[in-house]
């Protein structure tokens, strides 16, 4: 498990660097030797050109430092996790071949931390949720499980993302968890998806279901718990697919 936020900073003070560089120049000219010594004496530099000197390499310095911190950072970028190209045909179920009615899926609604694309975690279900520093979703978990939803549905007759009008059956959806839940000891854990579908015509609710899916992860890893959502998510679309083909049949 991974910490959340990491720094790069400069430790020095300006006065101290200042300090330093102007120590180094003049012990390192006069234990060069008398000729060395004697030809800046000739030259006669200030002090003030001393410092000048000395504060123009101490600025190259904290530049190349600077920029090596966030170089650092950009090298280092999260990596892009998704959901896959689509729906896996294999995963379809008989229900398939029942033809629905055109239906509309609006854009679904989720906790805040869902609407965001961090990659979330948690040690056992009273764990404060954390996010992974090097991984993300390519977009929000809301907008990648709604997607898979449509792309399901859509098998079975035409999806819109709004209602066109006003009489249109619609599927509502609320993501409520997407995550990655550890045991206590970390030598587990689970893929979990919880779902809410509510189906709407005109004004009125007609049902809901409520969709609570755990999935084994094959690694305790961000990539392992990707991929126990992933098939988490299919799992709740198919769910979703034969439940709305019961209640479009009413």
């Amino acid at each position: 498990m991974q910490p959340i936020f990491s720094f790069c900073r400069p430790q020095a003070s300006l006065a101290c660097l200042t300090w330093f560089f102007s120590g180094l120049v003049t012990r390192t000219l006069f234990r060069s030797g008398p000729q060395l010594g004697d030809w800046f004496v000739r030259a006669r530099v200030s002090h003030t050109t001393w410092r000048q000197a000395a504060l123009a390499a101490m600025a190259a310095l904290l530049l190349v430092l600077l920029t090596g911190c966030g170089a650092g950072r950009s090298g280092s970028a999260p990596q892009q996790l998704d959901l896959g190209a689509g729906y896996a045909a294999s995963k379809v179920s008989p229900v398939a071949s029942v033809r629905h009615p055109p239906i509309a899926v609006p854009s679904g609604s989720a906790a805040s931390l869902l609407t965001e694309s961090v990659v979330i975690w948690r040690v056992e279900d009273a764990g404060q949720p954390q996010a992974y520093t090097t991984y993300q979703w390519v977009a929000p978990p809301v907008t990648l499980v709604t997607q898979r939803i449509v792309d399901r549905l859509s098998l079975q007759g035409p999806v819109l993302r709004q209602n066109a009008v006003g009489d249109m059956p619609q599927v509502w959806l609320n993501l409520q968890r997407f995550e990655q839940t550890f045991s206590a000891d970390g030598s587990s854990s689970v893929g979990q998806l919880t779902l809410q579908a509510i189906f709407i015509k005109g004004t009125k609710v007609i049902e809901q279901k409520l969709v609570d899916i755990k999935v084994p992860a094959a690694t305790q890893d961000a990539l392992g718990g990707a991929q126990a959502l992933r098939d988490a998510t299919d799992q709740a679309a198919e769910q979703v697919a034969q439940w709305l083909s019961v209640q479009l049949k009413r």
